[in-house]
């Protein structure tokens, strides 16, 4: 107990400050949380009720629905006309020794 004894006042002084920073940190945390989920309560309680005064997105939402289908569209055709595209005669016969630009 002779060294425990001796050093007792500052292994209290280390423990009080490691208890204090740990339940500061805590408290700090604890606030920020709070503070978020208020707000995330609150879009989520806005974003639940219609917006009457706000603009109204339907035409851009059919704007973007149209250019979509669109692309759709394009892809499908192009898909189609690779596949037909890849018969063996189709393909591009070079003849031997020739050099490939790069």
């Amino acid at each position: 107990m002779g060294s425990l004894g001796r050093h007792l006042p500052e292994i209290l002084l280390l423990l009080s400050g490691g208890l204090f920073t740990t339940t500061l940190g805590f408290a700090i945390a604890w606030i920020r949380a709070r503070e978020r989920a208020v707000r995330a309560e609150a879009m989520l309680s806005g974003a639940r009720q219609p917006m009457a005064s706000g603009p109204d997105l339907s035409p851009a939402l059919d704007a973007i629905a149209f250019e979509v289908e669109r692309i759709g569209e394009g892809q499908r055709f192009l898909t189609r006309v690779l596949s037909n595209h890849t018969q063996p005669d189709a393909l591009i016969k070079r003849p031997v020794g020739s050099i490939t630009p790069h």
